[in-house]
């Protein structure tokens, strides 16, 4: 039986807009190294008490860091991306082809290990 995680209070830095905070839980978090550009990277996935997801990912070398946070809400045919400073509206079939060549373009940079690595994220965040 999966244990349920507890809501608590998430603030996500943002180091390309604002800090986002929301009541929430962990849904998912991986940490993988990525050889062709010597970073490590954490990804964080929350589900928000009113039903939105938030995102986070930080990447770095040692020298450097770069943190993203964004909180999405499906709304049917348009999708509500935030920063944390600025509120976009996507329709969602657009936003999913813009998600689907962004990974398309990121997957020449990744050995075949890394993509199943990947897909099984995808996979997990669709269940």
């Amino acid at each position: 039986m999966k244990k349920k995680a507890a809501l608590r209070r998430v603030t996500l830095e943002n180091d390309f807009g604002g800090a986002i905070s929301f009541t929430g839980k962990l849904e998912n978090e991986s940490l993988h190294f990525n050889e062709n550009t010597g970073e490590l990277v954490s990804e964080k996935i929350y589900s928000t008490e009113q039903g939105r997801t938030g995102y986070s990912v930080v990447n770095g070398d040692g020298i450097k860091r770069e943190r993203r946070a964004y909180l999405l809400e499906d709304q049917g045919e348009v999708c509500m991306v935030s920063n944390g400073s600025i509120l976009l509206g996507l329709e969602t079939e657009n936003m999913l082809t813009f998600f689907a060549q962004a990974l398309a373009e990121e997957a020449e940079l990744y050995s075949e290990d890394e993509m199943e690595t990947l897909q099984k994220h995808l996979d997990a965040v669709n269940e």
